[in-house]
């Protein structure tokens, strides 16, 4: 009896053992640890890539792996389980939605900033100005010159399905004319403009609104933004207050959608985009807050 009571001593100091080993494990995945691959369109880059240094500064166990592609592509990456989390210029349909549930993935999808589609020439165009109508026939073919100097048009833009080449296909309801191309990427797309002065270039925002970024006033230095009339039959070009007060015809929302567990770093990096510290951040990129940024405010009664 005495020899069955020291084996069952000696298993209960072994199971508390290997207990105590399990958990003082530090799990791999949390909303502040971990290395995860998340997709977006090119044309979020400056403003992700932003994002997502400042969170891996405050939480130095994050490691966020980029992987800048076209929106169409993001999308179908995370349709097929490559991708947990991607960034696009919209959201899933709901057919889209029912697919993805047919294959066992749960996204949840929340505007976390407001952008906009931006419209560059070459420094020696005269044509800064244009209304929707024109912008319209110039995309579909309709016209091929620009209005003023009537010299035949090109329109670029940034990447083939991207959410500003998407954006526009379905704004215009036609298939675009045979003027109209795309480059590689946006870098590549902004050294053709300031190389063919009759180039109409289609990039994001978010790459030229962050005016204390030394590659943003290089880039403002390489070409000239469009106004573009609005509704008011005023011409607005894009800046954080007229995105926000939907004055600029052609502002649009950036998309976090997430398939990741709740508890872990695709879920913690959403979470920190849609919350306080990263509305701040969106603010100071001169981009549009999906959210307002809370504020506190002290009342002294006398």
């Amino acid at each position: 009896m005495k020899k069955l009571v020291i084996f069952n001593l000696g298993l209960l100091v072994v199971l508390g053992i290997q207990f105590s080993c399990n958990t003082n494990q530090t799990p791999d995945d949390t909303p502040r640890r971990g290395k995860k691959t998340m997709y977006l369109d090119e044309s979020f880059k400056p403003l992700i890539k932003t994002a997502s240094e400042v969170f891996s500064g405050i939480y130095p166990e994050a490691e966020l792996n980029l992987v800048y592609t076209s929106e169409s592509s993001a999308m179908k990456a995370l349709s097929e389980g490559t991708a947990r989390t991607i960034f696009t210029g919209r959201d899933y349909t709901k057919e889209e939605k029912n697919y993805l549930r047919s294959r066992n993935i749960t996204v949840t999808s929340e505007i976390f900033a407001h952008d906009a589609i931006t419209f560059i020439v070459n420094l020696a165009n005269m044509d800064t100005l244009l209304t929707q109508d024109q912008l319209r026939d110039l995309l579909s073919g309709k016209s091929s010159t620009w209005p003023i100097s009537q010299k035949p048009i090109e329109v670029v833009f940034d990447r083939v399905q991207s959410a500003n080449f998407n954006h526009m296909l379905n704004w215009i309801g036609s298939d675009f004319g045979k003027q109209v191309h795309a480059a590689k990427n946006t870098e590549d797309l902004i050294n053709y403009v300031q190389n063919n002065p009759n180039t109409l270039g289609v990039i994001g925002y978010n790459f030229i609104s962050d005016f204390d970024d030394p590659n943003v006033k290089v880039r403002l230095k390489k070409f000239r933004v469009v106004g573009i009339q609005g509704n008011d039959k005023y011409y607005w070009r894009p800046t954080k207050a007229n995105i926000t007060e939907r004055k600029y015809p052609f502002w649009r929302s950036i998309w976090a959608i997430n398939s990741g567990a709740p508890d872990g770093l695709n879920t913690g990096f959403v979470n920190f985009l849609t919350g306080r510290q990263g509305q701040m951040l969106l603010e100071k990129c001169e981009i549009g807050p999906g959210k307002g940024t809370p504020r506190e405010i002290n009342f002294i009664t006398e």
